[in-house]
């Protein structure tokens, strides 16, 4: 780790990490971070939002890092507005879909693509709950409709559909350019192979000349799995699961209780 604290990166993780769609951030957090950035820290956030829900939810946070979004798929600087990097789904992800569809009619369905919109393909419970918590944007569409390329696709149900669904895909979509991971209870997704939160901090810290043993990410789920390993000290908050626990150097309190807030104290005590 490094000798000063402008040598570090705290990395966090946004659902049930830094905030929850419904309660916001937790004060503290917002305190913290502006206190750590005014000490010289970096902090930056990776998830599986996209640009426009990142930018809606950090509010009066601002970034003093390039952040990692659509769980990897685009590094993305909010400071300047600039696409750092970005990865996108090969031309059979179409066909892929399209027999998931057949197999899962009901599960909802939104594209993201490299313009940074949304299409939604399929409607149900929870695309309407995602859209409407998140205050997003979307184009209610066909898939031969959209022509920009797609960074990821969004299925959404109840978790045992999705379970099925991930078991289905595990033994019956055999693509070395795709692979699929659960980022929520009910969320799984199709990405790009090798497009991680992970890679992309690998990635990060190349663009910004920053040494990855310096940085520290905080996190809570399964879709977080790589970016902690990777990390050079990996923190949870205490609403993670025990395998993800069991993972990192560090527990800090819940997502609700300033979590992420509480990681920075502690940062900060360490530096002065």
């Amino acid at each position: 780790m490094g000798k000063n604290i402008n040598e570090i990166l705290v990395i966090s993780d946004l659902d049930n990490t830094l905030l929850t769609a419904k309660e916001g951030i937790p004060q503290y957090n917002i305190e913290m971070i502006e206190k750590f950035q005014k000490l010289g820290g970096k902090f930056t956030v990776a998830t599986g939002r996209s640009v426009e829900s990142v930018s809606r939810y950090l509010g009066q946070i601002k970034l003093n890092a390039p952040a990692i979004t659509y769980n990897g798929g685009v590094i993305y600087d909010f400071e300047s507005g600039n696409v750092l990097s970005r990865a996108v789904l090969p031309e059979i992800a179409k066909d892929i879909l399209s027999v998931i569809q057949e197999k899962f009619p009901g599960v909802g369905c939104e594209i993201m693509c490299d313009n940074f919109r949304t299409y939604l393909i399929k409607e149900n419970d929870y695309t309407y709950w995602h859209l409407t918590d998140e205050k997003l944007s979307y184009i209610d569409t066909e898939i031969n409709q959209i022509s920009n390329r797609w960074i990821k696709v969004l299925f959404s149900d109840r978790n045992d559909v999705l379970l099925e669904m991930k078991k289905f895909c595990e033994e019956n979509i055999h693509c070395d350019e795709i692979e699929f991971v659960m980022t929520n209870t009910i969320y799984f997704e199709m990405m790009p192979k090798n497009v991680t939160k992970g890679k992309a901090l690998s990635t990060l810290c190349d663009l910004t000349n920053l040494k990855i043993n310096n940085t520290i990410a905080i996190g809570d789920y399964y879709n977080d799995v790589e970016i902690l390993q990777n990390a050079g000290l990996s923190v949870c908050v205490n609403n993670a699961p025990d395998d993800i626990k069991e993972l990192c150097h560090i527990t800090v309190p819940a997502c609700t209780e300033g979590g992420v807030g509480h990681l920075l104290a502690q940062i900060i005590n360490t530096f002065n």
